[in-house]
């Protein structure tokens, strides 16, 4: 999730580079990405949830990665995308017009926030 020079946040889909190989601790084998670089690790639980309505930026550019309780995320172009625990969603639109996060459902939602510098991330795709 970006944001474009006149403002306007989009999603874009991106392939993490990385491929199998096997493990250096046991025999293994698994997808493994790429290492990246991150500054620092938040981890947040929501409690009371903002109104769905209200557009915000992206405080930092970060990867979010749910744990618990998924969400709904709308773009400035109308555009939504569902985000279920698990997944892995690159958030970058720090200035513009802004997203909107909704929940799924009242479940306590469990966020691991991976903030990121100005590094390139896997060749920024």
């Amino acid at each position: 999730m970006y944001s474009d020079a006149a403002g306007e946040s989009h999603f874009e889909d991106i392939r993490m580079p990385g491929g199998h190989r096997r493990s250096d601790v046991s025999t293994s084998v698994a997808w493994w990405s790429e290492r990246m670089p991150v500054r620092h690790v938040i981890w947040r639980r929501v409690e009371e949830e903002a109104p769905p309505t209200t557009p915000h930026n992206a405080p930092r550019r970060q990867l979010i990665v749910p744990l618990s309780g998924g969400v709904e995320l709308e773009v400035s172009t109308g555009e939504r995308r569902t985000v279920l625990p698990g997944q892995i969603i690159l958030v970058e639109d720090t200035t513009g017009k802004g997203h909107v996060t909704r929940a799924l459902d009242d479940s306590t939602r469990v966020t691991l926030m991976l903030e990121l510098g100005d590094e390139e991330l896997f060749g920024d795709q």
